[in-house]
């Protein structure tokens, strides 16, 4: 294959590797197809392009980290339809941000039993809860995952039937009569585990965006352990957030120092 203007062949000597060339001509053509449109598979693109699979895989999975496409086992790789985004300025049904996105997704339960092991129990302080998996999907396809722990008191006025029909905050709050409080949340991005993988039919290893929430009641009861993995393409999360007078920050990068120091308009200093 000859490497001239009109040839889809890269260019080794040039000043981007292999498989950012790539990535670029890939986002050209993600472009050209479209929300869901399926894009050519590996031996297709690494005969079309003159380069190697391993290229190939690491210029699509470039594509996957921005959230342009994403990968299904077994079906091929897609364009994504956009991210679904979930602002953070108060406690929601995460399928509010589906809603809010104009789709509605499928909420499929995976587990609904009583546990007296994993990290959720110590979070909740009980020494035994009802633990939910919930797995979500858009016609049929998997978009997320939470897997969800009630203390024991609360679970057992739960039946399987409810959390089949409802949101879990919609239960706390009209079925059981709960006032929720406040939440505590802490996000991070993890690589998909042969579990997760599994469930939500993406590659072992492939960016999910972990989501953990502690629900608390209006007395500061904790009610509610909720850890999310949901496919990192598919989302993003919204945070408008106030300066709260500070005019500026003293800090110098040429003498660091252990202590940022924040000045409030108000007088003082505080570390941050």
């Amino acid at each position: 294959m000859t490497e001239d203007n009109s040839s889809p062949g890269l260019h080794a000597s040039g000043l981007a590797n292999m498989h950012e060339q790539l990535a670029a001509r890939l986002r050209d053509l993600a472009t050209r197809l479209g929300p869901g449109g399926r894009m050519p598979p590996e031996l297709e693109l690494s005969t079309e392009y003159s380069v190697s699979r391993t290229t190939v895989r690491r210029a699509v999975a470039t594509l996957v980290a921005e959230g342009l496409l994403i990968r299904r086992q077994g079906s091929g790789t897609f364009v994504t339809e956009g991210r679904v985004s979930h602002p953070l300025d108060s406690l929601r049904p995460v399928v509010s941000m589906f809603a809010g996105a104009g789709r509605y997704p499928e909420g499929r339960i995976q587990r609904f039993e009583w546990t007296e092991h994993g990290p959720a129990l110590a979070a909740l302080k009980s020494a035994s809860g009802l633990a939910i998996r919930r797995v979500y999907l858009i016609d049929d396809v998997p978009q997320g995952l939470v897997d969800i722990t009630l203390p024991r008191e609360i679970g057992a006025r739960i039946t399987r039937e409810q959390i089949e029909e409802k949101p879990i905050y919609q239960i706390l709050e009209r079925d059981l009569g709960l006032t929720l409080g406040h939440g505590d949340m802490t996000f991070a991005s993890i690589s998909a585990s042969p579990d997760a993988a599994e469930v939500l039919n993406v590659p072992v290893g492939d960016p999910l965006l972990s989501l953990s929430r502690l629900t608390y009641d209006d007395d500061g009861r904790i009610i509610e352990h909720a850890s999310y993995s949901l496919i990192a393409g598919l989302f993003e999360l919204q945070l408008t957030v106030q300066a709260s007078g500070l005019e500026g920050i003293d800090y110098s990068f040429s003498r660091p120092g252990p202590k940022i120091v924040m000045r409030s308009t108000s007088g003082g200093a505080a570390p941050a």
